[in-house]
């Protein structure tokens, strides 16, 4: 992809007032990795609590906020195997984490939170890090 704007809430610090929109380039999958054309976000309390500096005090910015989005796959690294290009897709809110024991590190594979969440038109996450979402969503 790379050509074309993608659109994204970006925060550039804590509260309210500093979540913006801004336009920045469509990113490239990387080899394991999905773009992901954003259909719909969820906003939780959690993200409230990102945004406003008390769940996750030490935050970088710029930061792009939210954990939960649906979205279409519109293209695939080389090496993706598991979706295509079409298909609805889920991020999961902890990424690689696809089942088992919690890993011990959880907090640092997090999207919006440890990782960039999914207030934009385009998200790329790793392929591990997406689920096939329901024909309900």
């Amino acid at each position: 992809m790379g050509t074309g704007s993608n659109r994204s809430w970006q925060m550039s610090g804590f509260g309210l007032s500093n979540l913006r929109p801004v336009e920045g380039k469509i990113p490239d999958p990387g080899p394991h990795e999905l773009l992901v054309r954003t259909k719909a976000v969820s906003l939780n309390y959690k993200d409230k609590m990102i945004v406003d500096g008390v769940l996750i005090p030490d935050l970088s910015f710029p930061f792009v906020p939210t954990s939960d989005a649906v979205g279409d796959v519109v293209a695939v690294g080389g090496a993706v195997s598991r979706f295509k290009v079409g298909q609805r897709v889920l991020g999961q809110v902890i990424a690689d984490w696809p089942d088992g024991d919690a890993p011990a590190v959880l907090h640092q594979h997090t999207l919006g939170s440890s990782l960039p969440g999914m207030l934009s038109q385009h998200v790329v996450f790793g392929e591990d890090a997406a689920v096939p979402a329901p024909v309900s969503l």
